[in-house]
């Protein structure tokens, strides 16, 4: 899209009566619109789905990994898999709030500009790396996460788990 309206561009597509330099300019801005349309929406649902499911579970995940790390030590018994589960999932809980807190500032940020061209170089260039950093932690957890604990389906049980 960045460069769908460099001169070259638009002379070969007027040239063979494709479209006029009109007709690309509307096109070009109506694309951007609905990519940073899209772009604005799955952030807001990332938002909600970590903000609602995975950390509330996270961090009832990581409370009973302590409650269970302090009747082992009681106990004085081993409780390594519970520590270094719980370090793990709490560095990850700890990072992903600080990755939401950023994605959610950043939207608000977003709201303000209203050049076509600078809302879509803003998703691109903020808004999707503000996600990815979510998801990297969220994806983390999940692998270590109890299942029964973890708000959503696994890709396993999606794809084999038919009933």
């Amino acid at each position: 899209m960045a460069h769908l309206l460099d001169k070259k561009n638009v002379d070969l597509f007027k040239k063979h009566n494709v479209f006029s330099e009109v007709e690309l300019e509307a096109r070009h801005e109506v694309k951007l619109e609905n990519y940073s349309k899209i772009i604005h929406i799955e952030a807001l649902t990332m938002l909600d789905m970590a903000n609602k499911d995975i950390l509330p579970a996270m961090s009832r995940f990581t409370a009973e990994l302590a409650d269970a790390i302090a009747k082992k030590s009681a106990a004085k018994i081993p409780a390594e898999y519970e520590k270094g589960t719980l370090k793990e999932v709490a560095n990850h809980l700890d990072a992903m709030y600080k990755a939401v807190k950023k994605l959610e500032a950043d939207e608000v940020k977003g709201v303000d500009i209203t050049d076509v061209v600078e809302l879509a170089d803003f998703c691109r260039d903020v808004i999707i790396p503000d996600m990815e950093e979510v998801r990297a932690h969220s994806d983390a957890m999940e692998m270590v996460a109890d299942a029964k604990v973890w708000p959503y389906p696994s890709y396993g049980k999606l794809l084999f788990g038919v009933r």
